[in-house]
């Protein structure tokens, strides 16, 4: 779900940077703290830093979380005489996050959701042979990511990522962190203000719906997380969603989940021609500008830039971008066209660019919590992760995470 020139595909396996992941919920502890083993650090704030350690006790096994299991590889658990739910976003379930029972309901649906993907999917593992042969060679390219090693600097190439089996590995472990990162990104977007007057314009009963579309989407994950909080959050009931992706394979997984869906390479074609329509009010990017616009000079990239200030001048509201590292060359490329950016992770602790908006220039918006008060309120507290800023000494020690969690 991404693009880069020569048809490269860009993913956020284990070299995605930005944290381990963990919850900023503030009971639990105890409980943690009484299983077999040890975990690292003193943080009852229940994040990565509690990485269970096997060393802790000879022979101990890494505990299960409190509760009872909510989905089938047990990376979702939740508790009911405590009301925490327990979810993991890698591959080994080393790095817990923590949420309520609000959370709880939302990845219960997604797990619902990931059904139909997960049926799809076996449709096309089938149509290869034997699911199991497919499956296995996924999850080695999902693992070792050989075009990783070469100098295409993409995760995966065109063909992998088109792989029924990779996409297999997709589906089970990105759909927890494409959907809580983009909730949890447009709740902070929420809280400035970005979508009230979308949203006053949407309720007009001659209102035309509002309108989203997700570049590089894949699957569909982060629209999936933007109808929900649309929906259930801010009341809009008429929405117009729209997936596109340069792999053409997502196709049937999107339109299970209920996304139009247009094949798209952001280097090439217009957008909003693509879709078929005159305006768009936001768009949503998650883990491609790392790879189409972070590179001043480099004339693809540049033109990347061009295009999405193109879309802020034709109608677009906002650019919703999702990104690995703390540090993203392009907010600068942006800036110097005049775009404004508003970031929305806390920056007292160095700075911080994971999810940021871009706008029109001279937009306003409100003015958004700070300090620890940056997780108030949110569903998915610690997403993405921000323990880590603290432990290297605040803003005095930043210089971008170089975590490597998410495989």
């Amino acid at each position: 779900d991404g693009h880069r020139p020569g048809g490269g595909i860009r993913g956020s396996g284990s070299h995605a940077h930005g944290g381990r992941g963990g919850g900023s919920y503030r009971y639990g502890a105890a409980s943690r703290d009484e299983r077999p083993g040890k975990f690292h650090g003193g943080s009852n704030r229940g994040g990565g830093v509690n990485r269970w350690d096997p060393n802790g006790r000879r022979g101990a096994e890494r505990p299960a979380p409190a509760g009872g299991k909510l989905d089938e590889e047990g990376h979702l658990w939740w508790d009911e005489t405590s009301g925490v739910c327990t979810y993991f976003q890698d591959r080994r379930r080393k790095w817990p996050f923590y949420t309520d029972e609000r959370g709880k309901e939302k990845l219960v649906a997604l797990v619902k959701a990931n059904t139909a993907l997960r049926a799809r999917n076996m449709e096309l593992m089938l149509s290869m042979g034997d699911p199991d042969s497919v499956a296995q060679e996924g999850e080695r390219l999902y693992v070792e990511k050989p075009t990783l090693r070469g100098e295409d600097n993409v995760t995966w190439s065109f063909n992998e990522y088109g792989h029924p089996g990779l996409q297999l590995h997709y589906l089970k472990l990105k759909s927890w962190q494409r959907f809580t990162e983009t909730y949890a990104l447009l709740e902070r977007a929420d809280q400035r203000g970005l979508f009230d007057e979308a949203c006053a314009a949407a309720a007009q009963s001659d209102g035309r719906p509002m309108r989203v579309v997700s570049i590089g989407g894949g699957p569909g994950y982060e629209l999936f997380a933007a109808e929900r909080f649309l929906r259930d959050v801010k009341n809009v009931t008429k929405l117009e969603l729209y997936n596109t992706d340069i792999q053409p394979t997502w196709r049937g997984y999107s339109e299970a989940l209920g996304f139009r869906f247009k094949e798209y390479d952001i280097f090439k074609g217009d957008l909003l021609q693509t879709i078929g329509v005159d305006v768009v009010d936001f768009v949503i990017i998650s883990y491609v500008m790392i790879y189409v616009a972070s590179t001043p000079g480099n004339p693809a990239h540049e033109a990347v830039c061009d295009m999405l200030k193109s879309l802020l001048e034709r109608g677009v509201r906002a650019i919703i971008v999702s990104e690995r590292g703390e540090q993203q060359a392009s907010c600068k490329m942006m800036e110097q066209r005049g775009v404004a950016i508003e970031r929305l992770m806390r920056q007292d602790l160095g700075l911080d660019e994971r999810q940021v908006l871009l706008l029109p220039p001279g937009t306003q918006l409100r003015a958004g919590p700070e300090n620890d008060a940056s997780t108030t309120g949110l569903t998915f507290p610690n997403v993405p992760f921000e323990e880590h800023k603290i432990k290297r000494g605040g803003a005095k020690g930043a210089g971008g995470s170089q975590t490597k969690w998410y495989s």
